[in-house]
């Protein structure tokens, strides 16, 4: 190997173990960073002190004994005599001088040694008040993390409640709280709408495994029982269809991503009657509409449509044969009011107050016969809130209903 070749051998080991050599973990911390900040100024500061004390000090020995030829008074008239005199008072006042130029180098010394020593004393005072001092103010977040390590989707219940000053650390800590609390709804919410929609999509799972069952072993099976069969099947699938349609839909309104735009009310309310009407007929229900000249809203023509649909079609289904169904669109304001009433058999104030719940039911048994899913209502209620309206309802037992949805009107300048 070459001189050339072993020296950039060393060079790259040497840039290794440079690379190689990382500081420790907790220098990375808030902690350890907070604690030099927190070190390096009051180090700075007591640095500056100390400085321009020697300074001054210095400066202070500028001013120093001088002689003083006036206190050098002739006794003996002789010349003599009066220049000796003279002679020893100067090289009095020189030995003091040079006695205070060594205490005061003396003096200057002591106050350089004492002044390092107090900055050293500084430093390391500093460092262990700062590491103390933001450990004391790190402890909410500590607390914070704790509790969030702890926190799991069936562990929802642990909140920080943090007691203290109305700070930074007690807002973060209570917005904290309030996101778990927002959580733990969301997962509640979550975990029964699986279990209603498992319990939803079992019952025609079951029912058509069932009825294959029972014809497997019938051994005396005729072509019209497979018929019979088919029909059960194919009910069952399209109910299977409407509930998959639904639960898409629930999850689209979820998202609350939906584009408005201008939407004729009118023509939405008479295409829905126009599909209805055959449904009507064959239960016996006179359906009937009410609406003025075109209005305009604010929503999505898709959805207005579906909304409607659904109320309409319930009070069709369960109003009974020779009730009557109305439909009506007007503008009140700023709103576009779409009412569907009925003089059905009316709700019950305690099924008012969970109508609009998912896979919620008022007659459990009758919605089941009719194929329903316990959606409608729900998702009337998510599409109109995503649309920026609202539902409401209106019902005395025994004579009937009136639901209402209110839309944003398509506002002119």
């Amino acid at each position: 190997m070459t001189d050339s070749a072993t020296s950039l051998s060393r060079q790259s080991g040497v840039r290794g173990t440079f690379f190689r050599l990382r500081p420790p973990p907790f220098t990375r911390t808030v902690r350890f960073r907070l604690t030099v900040w927190y070190s390096s100024l009051l180090l700075v500061f007591g640095i500056a002190f100390v400085v321009a004390l020697n300074v001054a000090v210095r400066l202070d020995r500028g001013v120093t004994l001088q002689p003083d030829l006036s206190t050098a008074r002739l006794v003996d008239p002789g010349p003599g005599q009066a220049i000796r005199q003279f002679d020893q008072q100067i090289e009095v006042l020189i030995d003091l001088r040079e006695v205070e130029q060594e205490f005061s180098a003396e003096t200057l010394a002591r106050l350089q040694t004492w002044s390092i020593l107090a900055v050293i004393g500084l430093a390391v005072a500093s460092g262990i008040g700062g590491w103390v001092l933001s450990g004391v103010l790190l402890r909410p977040v500590r607390d914070i993390t704790a509790v969030a390590s702890a926190i799991s989707a069936t562990n929802l219940g642990r909140r920080i409640n943090h007691q203290g000053p109305d700070d930074e650390l007690k807002g973060l800590a209570d917005t904290f709280d309030s996101m778990i609390a927002r959580l733990e709804r969301a997962f509640d919410n979550q975990r029964r709408f699986v279990q209603d929609a498992s319990h939803e999509l079992r019952t025609p799972l079951a029912a058509i495994r069932t009825n294959i069952e029972v014809t497997e072993m019938d051994g005396d099976a005729t072509l019209d029982d497979y018929r019979e069969l088919l029909d059960t099947v194919k009910a069952q699938t399209e109910r299977l269809a409407r509930l998959s349609d639904d639960l898409m839909l629930l999850t689209t309104s979820d998202d609350g991503d939906v584009q408005t735009e201008p939407a004729d009310a009118v023509a939405v309310a008479t295409e829905v009657v126009a599909q209805l009407r055959p449904l009507a007929n064959q239960r016996d229900v006179t359906l009937s509409i009410e609406a003025g000249p075109r209005l305009q809203a604010r929503a999505n023509a898709d959805f207005l449509y579906r909304c409607l649909f659904n109320l309409v079609d319930n009070a069709i289904k369960y109003s009974g044969a020779g009730a009557s169904v109305s439909v009506s669109v007007r503008q009140a304001r700023s709103r576009i009011e779409l009412g569907v009433k009925d003089n059905g058999p009316g709700i019950s104030p305690a099924d008012r107050l969970r109508i609009f719940d998912r896979f919620y039911r008022v007659d459990k048994g009758r919605s089941r016969r009719e194929g329903g899913s316990g959606l409608g209502l729900a998702i009337v209620r998510e599409l109109c809130e995503v649309m920026g309206g609202d539902v409401r309802v209106e019902s005395t037992e025994g004579e009937g209903a009136q639901f209402t949805i209110s839309i944003p009107a398509v506002t002119t300048r």
